[in-house]
This record gives C-alpha cells, sequence and structure tokens, in this order.
C-alpha cells in the first residue's frame, strides 16, 4: 500500500457538516495556486489518504457499501491524479 500526506503548500477546509463524511473538501496549493472542491466520494478518498489511512480503498469501499475489488481501481486512478495536481504526496506523514 502507498502512504500519502498533505504537501507543505496545500491548504484545506473541510465544508460544515458530518465532519467524518463531509460532503466537500476545499484545496489550494499556496500562495497562489486554483482553489479545488471534491465533493463526496472524492473529498473522503482525500481525507482518509491524508489521515494515513493504510488502506484507503478498503475504506472507500466499507463508507460506500461495496467490496474493496469493486472500487479500488477507481480509488487508486483517482489517488494517482490528486498526487500528479499536486494535492497529495507519496511518502510517510510529515513530521
Amino acid at each position: 500500500m502507498t502512504a500519502y500526506r498533505i504537501p507543505p503548500r496545500v491548504a484545506h477546509v473541510v465544508s460544515d457538516g458530518e465532519p467524518d463524511l463531509p460532503e466537500a473538501l476545499f484545496l489550494m496549493q499556496l500562495p497562489d495556486g486554483t482553489p479545488q472542491v471534491l465533493h463526496g466520494s472524492a473529498a473522503w478518498i482525500w481525507l482518509l489518504a491524508a489521515e494515513g489511512e493504510e488502506d484507503v480503498a478498503a475504506a472507500v469501499a466499507h463508507l460506500v457499501g461495496r467490496t474493496r475489488h469493486e472500487v479500488a481501481a477507481d480509488v487508486e486512478v483517482f489517488l494517482a491524479d490528486l498526487v500528479g495536481r499536486g494535492l497529495l504526496e507519496e511518502g510517510p506523514p510529515a513530521p
């Protein structure tokens, strides 16, 4: 499993509402990046990865009532996209 962390220049704000399953997550690369908004399961994936979840796909599957096998490919593609856009980094959590 790949570990993820929040890049040093990425700021994030979780929308009001359910803290465990937010409806929206706002991200921005500081100081002058374009604001990004992740909704629903996209927000959950980012938060799970950023919080150090060892198996993001399994955690997402549990949240949506599916098997890991059903969601793993989509979750992995989305995580790679987040890394490619600089909104997550691969590696252990920053100290």
